[in-house]
């Protein structure tokens, strides 16, 4: 089977929050992107999110329209994680784990600047009614989008929760790799089930503005046992345990809305019953836990299913058909996990797991792949503003311009019957959860051993993007060429597969001989003097790499004269997909071609995909600019705390600092956070000059250990910061895994943390002197 591969596709895009796809992941990544961003048509958006309340809200997603919707995007983030933790091996045998990892960090560093409080969460960014009025990719709003929250007067158990078990999850995820990352996200995990405990409510009353698209229908009874469930495990904590049972055994009665337990559908977005019991069953092995979840189990995998095999309930499965099958099979693979590997039962789950997957990635009566992008039967007209290259769902080719690589289309009717349409919500949209839990079922069935490598896909549109020919070709269209003045509609069109969904042209005129008197049918956008910038917009400017021409017209006047061989302009830039993100070509005016222009073209598309050249350093790996006590642990400072709580925490033992925000400075030890006390903060009784870090300056040693934000020393045993003049440097590297520039100092790359260079091959951080 394809599984590897599809996996690979799916990833290639990396997320973060609601309702697109999963290699929508990078599709669906908003704010500044990174620069080992994949997809080239997805450029920096909303990057002033948040801004209505002072706040920085950059980052995450949702799916195919522009609202950052937190509540539906978490859910499909703690998935992701718990396939993390427990298909890791699958994830590395398709050499996704790095991809995996970054998928995560991207939604994680979104919830961590939404929860700007201990009882404050940002659960929304953009106005539903405003966003479905508009159908324009996110680069391009020029609408409001304000964001929303909850608060202990206006609480969110659900919401709150949810991300709670998303950050927690997330930390089981990243603890081998990054502990430190991990910490601050089991921080945050803990800070937010407690909101959600202390302060009850749904969440759609305080944000009411999603009760229209995400509704939480299931009350908060699910999220606060699966938030529980997620601490328990990750902490070994019995009073989380407690706080699952106590949900778990309330005797509600079969119509009470909180009832727990004998969920009779799949996990979703809003209801995460059925999560819960395998969570628990796989952390504990306890038998009442057990016992729910295999009954479960077999409620799903004896469901009534499509005529060719695919899981499908009347109700749900008529929006998204495929999200609701890969839900039904995510739990009963979790449950699988945990038991023996000769187990029949076993044997039984992971055929109708197979059989799901097998089913969606083309073993169906339509002969559909449902990944797109996967293969040339997979969906090309999927409901997604970014991709469509369009005005509008029901505007503009009928096939989308970009490939929104890895995107699990909604899926068939109850017939197996499926219409590739953009406005056909129901089978061709696309989301964060739709892909959540399908994902994780590759990994696992990886994991299984069911994985055979595929022959080399030569397909044209196989992952990677190739880059187009630069091939386009104008054409003056002359329609009058007299003495004073002359008149035309100049085509310009691609081929070879250059697709510009919208362009626009840099022309200079020699006023000499040449007068531009009137320009039409394409805009006017700049004008300077001779310059004119003239740009065709979506729709009715879509050149298809086909060699269908789209024109302008214009009336030029000629003071003296002259044939139009000599007057015209020789060369003209075209962008192509428009001036602010488009690629430029320098087109020659006579038709004999075009080139790059500003830039140099790669086998692929980003270059970097093929050419084995090193992308901008990921945010993966620059988790944070700290210095992390596992570096020093030599140090013996001690704080002096006045009283046994700081902040309501555990007083820390020592003085260095992990995090700070409004209510003080953290620190991490044990494994828990820990609050700063204010004697760190005294003067030393000897008067002793200390670096704000709280250690000493050295008083002799120059020799540099260990550098980050400044350069450390040791002196008797201790550290200490060695003090820099005007001439000193100092590196920042290392403490983000990076070596610093020996060699080099040209800047190839700038970003918060300093400048980046390369040497052999490998990005370096350049001194700061």
């Amino acid at each position: 089977m394809k599984f590897s591969k599809i996996l690979t596709t799916i990833l290639t895009c990396a997320p973060a929050l609601i309702k697109a796809a999963s290699q929508d992941y990078a599709p669906q990544r908003s704010g500044k992107l990174p620069a080992n961003n994949r997809i080239f048509w997805r450029h920096d958006s909303m990057v002033d999110a948040g801004k209505d309340n002072n706040v920085d809200l950059t980052g995450g997603y949702d799916a195919g329209d522009n609202v950052k919707f937190n509540f539906p995007q978490a859910s499909a983030l703690t998935l992701l994680a718990w396939s993390a933790v427990d298909w890791k091996d699958g994830y590395k045998e398709a050499g996704q784990w790095g991809y995996m990892k970054d998928l995560l960090k991207w939604g994680m560093d979104y919830f961590i600047k939404c929860h700007t409080s201990k009882y404050e969460l940002y659960g929304q960014v953009g106005n539903g009614s405003l966003d479905h009025g508009a159908w324009v990719p996110p680069e391009e709003i020029d609408y409001e989008y304000p964001s929303y929250k909850i608060t202990a007067s206006a609480p969110g158990s659900d919401l709150a929760a949810e991300t709670s078990a998303s950050m927690v999850a997330a930390s089981m995820a990243f603890r081998d790799d990054d502990p430190e990352y991990a910490d601050i996200l089991l921080k945050h995990g803990k800070e937010l089930y407690d909101f959600a405990e202390k302060y009850q409510g749904t969440y759609d009353k305080s944000i009411t503005d999603a009760k229209g698209y995400y509704r939480s229908y299931s009350g908060f009874n699910d999220e606060l046992v699966w938030g529980a469930a997620w601490l328990y495990r990750a902490t070994g904590d019995k009073t989380y345990k407690d706080k699952v049972d106590k949900i778990w055994d309330t005797p509600y009665g079969d119509l009470d809305p909180d009832k727990f337990l004998g969920s009779g559908g799949p996990i979703s977005w809003d209801d995460k019953k059925a999560a819960a019991y395998a969570l628990m069953a796989l952390t504990t092995g306890e038998s009442k836990y057990v016992d729910e979840s295999t009954k479960h189990s077999e409620l799903m995998v004896n469901y009534k299913t499509t005529p060719g095999g695919l899981w499908y309930d009347t109700n749900l499965s008529m929006w998204g058909s495929n999200r609701y099958a890969s839900n039904a099979a995510f739990t009963v693979a979790m449950l699988a996990t945990s038991m023996d590997a000769n187990d029949a039962k076993r044997k039984e789950y992971v055929k109708f797991i197979k059989k799901q997957i097998d089913y969606i990635i083309g073993d169906n009566p339509a002969k559909v792949d449902y990944v797109v992008g996967a293969d040339p039967s997979s969906p090309k007209a999927v409901h997604h503003r970014g991709a469509s290259g369009s005005k509008g769902a029901d505007k503009g080719p009928s096939e989308n311009v970009f490939v929104l690589y890895g995107a699990l289309a909604g899926g068939p009717g109850a017939n197996d019957n499926f219409k590739d349409a953009r406005d056909n919500y129901e089978m061709n949209e696309v989301a964060l959860d739709y892909n959540a839990a399908f994902q994780g079922l590759l990994a696992f069935l990886i994991q299984e051993g069911y994985n055979v490598p595929d022959p080399k896909q030569t397909w044209d549109g196989a992952w990677p993007p190739k880059e187009p020919q630069p091939d386009i070709t104008w054409d003056w269209n002359l329609e009058a060429d007299e003495d004073s003045y002359m008149s035309g509609a100049p085509k310009l069109s691609t081929g070879s597969g250059l697709k510009c969904a919208k362009w626009c042209i840099d022309l200079e005129v020699d006023e000499k001989v040449l007068y531009v008197q009137n320009i039409w049918g394409g805009k006017i956008t700049e004008n300077n003097g001779n310059k004119f910038t003239i740009c065709n917009e979506y729709d009715n400017g879509y050149l298809d790499g086909k060699g269908t021409a789209q024109h302008w017209n214009f009336n030029f006047k000629k003071p003296n004269g002259g044939k139009s061989s000599d007057v015209l302009p020789k060369t003209a830039i075209v962008y192509c997909n428009g001036k602010a993100n488009g690629d430029a070509y320098l087109v020659r005016t006579d038709g004999s071609g075009a080139e790059t222009y500003g830039w140099e073209a790669g086998v692929c598309k980003p270059a970097f995909l093929c050419d084995g050249s090193t992308p901008a350093p990921s945010t993966s790996k620059k988790t944070t600019a700290k210095k992390t006590t596992a570096k020093k642990t030599t140090t013996t400072k001690k704080a002096e705390p006045t009283s046994s709580s700081c902040y309501g925490y555990k007083c820390c033992e020592r003085c260095e600092v992990e995090y700070s925000d409004d209510t003080g400075s953290w620190g991490v030890e044990n494994g828990d956070w820990c609050g700063i006390p204010d004697s760190c903060n005294e003067p030393p009784a000897d008067n002793e000059e200390k670096h704000s870090s709280g250690y000493p300056y050295c008083k002799s040693t120059t020799e540099v250990i260990y550098t980050d934000d400044v350069n450390w020393g040791v002196e008797n045993g201790d550290w200490c910061v060695i003090k820099t003049s005007g001439a000193s440097c100092t590196c920042w590297a290392q403490a983000q895994g990076y070596q610093c520039c020996t060699s080099t100092s040209e800047v190839v790359f700038t970003d918060e943390s300093g400048d980046w260079g390369v040497e052999n091959g490998e990005w370096c951080g350049i001194k700061n002197c």
